[in-house]
């Protein structure tokens, strides 16, 4: 286990935040999504007009490249798109000088909002350390990943920022903490802070994730409260292919814990 040191205020979601939750998470559940969010970030952080100075699209499909990412500009007004539906990005219109051009043409630009993830963070503000911090666990977790393994980093709550690896060898149970003996289970143990209070006892695991037939799969096979890979609801005591680059969440609302996870 990798414990990164970051100081974090446990985040109790309700299920009106988790359904935005949902949402914004598929929205960025893609490299080229990610991608875009990081170059805006980036750009807006050395710019002295904050939250302010817009990307346009021909300038972030060349800033893409650098992310070994080279996609059409349809393709990338798609993927646009989807950010600001999901209320990540604002789309402003501006004036700027097209290449063998005359004169300035009126082209869609792109802005980070400044309150985007607030809905789902209660008072953290896009820009507050706490959430920037994802970007370096999203980092973390990529550097953690040698292909051999499953990585799940934590994404809210007490235990935020911590990175568990499970190698194809083993079964690991999740869970929160208990008071019983668990020498008896002699894989491994995944075990999360008591303030997930809807996760099941890791004496009665919530989760199994295993590695079988060139596949990682997750099992719920007795929680109280559900898993959900994405939106989707996993089917108990049914095995399940464990997406890569996706979020599971160990029961949806009040008290639930959110990994992303890669392999």
């Amino acid at each position: 286990m990798v414990d990164i040191n970051y100081e974090f205020q446990t985040e109790i979601l309700n299920d009106n935040d988790c359904k935005i939750l949902s949402s914004k998470l598929a929205a960025i559940n893609n490299d080229v999504r990610f991608s875009i969010l990081k170059i805006l970030r980036d750009y807006q952080k050395v710019t002295s007009n904050q939250f302010k100075t817009p990307l346009y699209s021909r300038e972030i499909n060349i800033l893409l490249t650098g992310f070994n990412i080279n996609i059409t500009p349809q393709m990338l007004g798609q993927h646009l798109k989807i950010l600001v539906e999901a209320g990540i990005l604002s789309e402003v219109i501006v004036k700027k000088e097209i290449p063998n051009k005359v004169g300035k043409r009126n082209v869609k630009a792109y802005v980070l909002k400044e309150d985007a993830f607030e809905d789902i963070f209660l008072d953290i503000n896009f820009f507050a350390d706490e959430l920037l911090a994802f970007f370096d666990l999203y980092d973390i977790n990529k550097r953690f990943n040698n292909r051999k393994c499953c990585t799940l980093t934590v994404f809210n709550g007490k235990d935020k920022g911590k990175t568990f690896k499970i190698n194809r060898n083993e079964c690991a149970f999740i869970g929160r903490k208990g008071e019983k003996d668990l020498s008896h289970i002699a894989s491994r143990k995944i075990i999360l802070d008591n303030s997930y209070v809807t996760v099941s006892n890791v004496s009665k695991p919530h989760l199994k994730v295993f590695y079988e037939d060139g596949e990682w799969y997750i099992l719920d096979d007795s929680s109280s409260n559900g898993t959900y890979l994405g939106d989707t609801l996993v089917l108990p005591g049914v095995k399940t292919p464990l997406r890569n680059n996706s979020f599971l969440k160990l029961s949806n609302g009040r008290g639930g814990i959110v990994f992303y996870c890669s392999f």
